[in-house]
């Protein structure tokens, strides 16, 4: 019984309010400030992706960012969402 517990707190935990439907449909028209709360909200994700472990000489951990992958994961984002159609 304690793990499904503990199951429901971790997901109730992260758990994300969604973009509001106003803020997607003014992104797909182009509108700049709603693009940026687009990036906004996926920016920890995009960060994620763009991560790389490596491994020093020692054999010492880092997790480091790739600011090319990043810049050019943010455009497809963009990319995509002006492409998208709505009804």
């Amino acid at each position: 019984m304690r793990k499904k517990e503990n199951a429901k707190l971790r997901k109730s935990k992260w758990k994300r309010s969604l973009l509001p439907h106003e803020v997607i449909l003014a992104a797909v028209r182009g509108e700049e400030p709603a693009l940026r709360q687009v990036l906004t909200y996926y920016e920890r994700y995009i960060t994620r992706l763009a991560s790389k472990e490596l491994y020093d000489r020692y054999g010492n951990l880092y997790t480091c960012v790739d600011h090319e992958l990043k810049t050019e994961l943010q455009n497809k984002l963009i990319a995509g969402v002006l492409k998208f159609r709505t009804m």
